[in-house]
């Protein structure tokens, strides 16, 4: 079998990332096919993943020492984590390398440095990448932090894709990155995010919903949306916050994921008319996510740069129509008929749009019917785990070619890998 590390870039303070998150659960479907090892910066996010046939390995992470990081915020000391991943690379005896997650950058590129020197070929998914591509502009950097995300950021991306055996696109969006980048390889194909579905609670969710303060009892007049992620200024939550804000019908807002200390979320809760009601829950867990979802008639997500959010995904899954911004593979997840896009950034366009589906009920749950069966048909992670294996074999079997033969582990894994059928 051919022999995978999985290499799982990630800031390990972070208690949740989507991009490790998919790391991880595409790995637990390739374990079907490949002899894969994780090592996942966050040492095991899903530590009830269920991969028996996955190996795992500790990653040990820090900041350089010397430096007094303390007077720095998670944002900026996020960019000079380190790891012991090319340590792992560097000893290890693997037919490939996965790169899952861009951040940090200069990590990422230690990483597939080590993978140059030890002869082994690497792929990358571009998990982020939208993010990396326009961070610039989506933060509002000024002249001198985008010349630091360029050098942090941007430009050690770019020398990993430049260099990669192949990309994986989470969505045909990124192809035009991926080459902005550099990237002039055979292998770049899609390699999408799948979906998992969760069991529903016994009890209906019922308890999740008590402890988070969130109405369990439907009321025909309201609408109750629900946003998840991390309040990072990408993913759009002030836009979010302006658009309820001026809302003139009943609502209950879930504003799920990790908070900020720069946003004000009392202001905008002390403005909820008594039919109003916004709940911030700060991180769910698993449970908590599900009952919340159910609960929901439309998951609303005016995020300013995305690539292919999982979170998209499991919200269709769990049959709630999806209101987000036209931006990276968003609109290969959806179409008309499991959701609406609006532009990034306009307020004015999710208040109309949340407005007009909250007047169409009977069209709301036909919409969440169609994004359930849209998310299951066409989004699941052993397809994904497919076509992985497959641009795992072209690139190895290129490798072939050009070296005129391999390794003995190389050349086992070639002639195993051959007796896997993919499709």
């Amino acid at each position: 079998m051919i022999k995978v590390l999985a290499a799982i870039v990630v800031p390990p303070h972070l208690s949740v990332s989507g991009g490790a998150r998919a790391g991880e659960l595409l790995s637990a479907a390739l374990a079907e096919h490949c002899d894969i090892t994780v090592a996942n910066m966050m040492n095991g996010e899903l530590g009830n993943l269920p991969s028996a046939a996955t190996r795992r390995l500790h990653v040990r992470s820090g900041l350089p020492p010397l430096v007094p990081w303390s007077r720095f915020s998670n944002k900026y000391s996020t960019l000079f984590y380190r790891s012991d991943l090319p340590d792992i690379v560097r000893n290890g005896s693997f037919d490939i390398v996965h790169i899952h997650n861009p951040m940090p950058a200069l990590e990422m590129e230690r990483v597939a440095r080590a993978c140059l020197a030890r002869g082994v070929p690497y792929v990358v998914s571009t998990h982020g990448f939208n993010e990396v591509a326009n961070g610039g502009q989506v933060y509002g950097f000024d002249p001198v932090r985008r010349l630091a995300w360029k050098a942090l950021v941007a430009s050690p991306v770019a020398r990993v894709v430049a260099r990669a055996s192949g990309m994986f696109a989470l969505s045909p969006a990124d192809f035009d990155i991926v080459r902005a980048m550099g990237f002039a390889g055979a292998e770049l194909s899609v390699v999408s995010n799948g979906v998992s579905i969760a069991e529903p609670p016994s009890d209906g969710g019922k308890a999740a919903l008590e402890r988070l303060g969130i109405s369990a009892s439907k009321d025909p007049q309201q609408i109750t949306c629900m946003f998840l992620a991390n309040h990072t200024p990408n993913k759009g939550l002030p836009v979010l916050l302006e658009a309820f804000s001026g809302l003139e019908r009943p609502y209950q807002l879930i504003v799920a994921g990790e908070t900020r200390a720069d946003i004000d979320y009392a202001s905008y809760v002390g403005k909820c008319r008594p039919d109003q009601k916004i709940i911030v829950t700060g991180r769910l867990r698993d449970d908590e996510v599900v009952a919340a979802l159910r609960r929901s008639d439309l998951f609303v997500f005016p995020t300013l740069a995305d690539t292919f959010p999982l979170v998209v995904l499991e919200a269709m899954a769990h049959g709630v129509p999806v209101l987000a911004s036209r931006v990276g593979g968003i609109p290969h997840q959806l179409d008309e008929r499991c959701g609406m896009l609006v532009e990034p950034g306009d307020v004015s366009g999710v208040r109309a749009a949340v407005e007009r589906l909250a007047a169409e009920p009977a069209r709301l749950a036909a919409m969440g019917r169609h994004a359930r069966e849209r998310a299951t048909s066409q989004f699941s992670w052993e397809s994904a785990a497919r076509d992985a294996l497959a641009g795992y074999q072209r690139i190895l079997g290129r490798q072939t070619s050009k070296q005129g033969s391999l390794p003995a582990s190389r050349a086992q894994a070639k002639e195993a890998s051959g007796a896997v059928r993919v499709g």
